[in-house]
């Protein structure tokens, strides 16, 4: 994932694959009531410094299915929901929160006032579903990076003038003429 993120974001990213570290993962997970789940992961954490805002983001690419469902991310799915937890799960998204939280302030990375929101990356969304998607993230206060989206800071950064960056010279080969 670390090398999607100048493609999704303009944030600092602070790291991917972020697993809870402030307690024991058996206590968090029963804090959550899912005794059986493995430790909370979030797939990429930003970081606007000048906002004081970290950003969790979950990324789903779903290149080669019918995409991200509108009921799924609602958790009226509930099935396929489970996978959308940050968003279908206020218990979930509070506990994991709180836990990434006190996890940041050891580290010195946040300070006490830092509020932290949440993101949906999705490289592709079923049929006519992102208006809905968008609208319903907007209203919850959080992110919904669309395809489209993902496809611009692609096609920003092939405009880019020479970097020696891996990510941006393949953004530039895959947009070549």
């Amino acid at each position: 994932m670390r090398i999607l993120w100048p493609i999704i974001s303009k944030k600092k990213v602070t790291g991917s694959g972020n697993r809870l570290r402030s307690t024991s993962p058996r206590k968090k997970i029963r804090l959550i009531g899912l005794p059986s789940m493995p430790r909370p992961e979030i797939d990429l954490v930003a970081f606007k410094a000048k906002e004081n805002l970290p950003l969790l983001i979950k990324a789903k690419s779903y290149l080669d299915s019918p995409g991200v469902r509108f009921c799924d991310v609602t958790g009226e799915n509930r099935d396929i929901g489970k996978r959308y937890r940050l968003f279908t799960d206020a218990r979930f998204r509070e506990i994991v929160t709180r836990k990434m939280k006190e996890d940041y302030l050891a580290q010195g990375l946040i300070n006490a006032t830092t509020r932290i929101n949440y993101a949906l990356a999705a490289g592709h969304v079923y049929s006519n579903d992102e208006a809905r998607i968008q609208d319903y993230f907007q209203k919850n206060g959080w992110i919904f990076i669309s395809p489209s989206q993902i496809k611009e800071r692609i096609r920003k950064l092939a405009a880019k003038g020479w970097e020696d960056n891996l990510i941006t010279i393949t953004a530039k080969l895959l947009l070549k003429d």
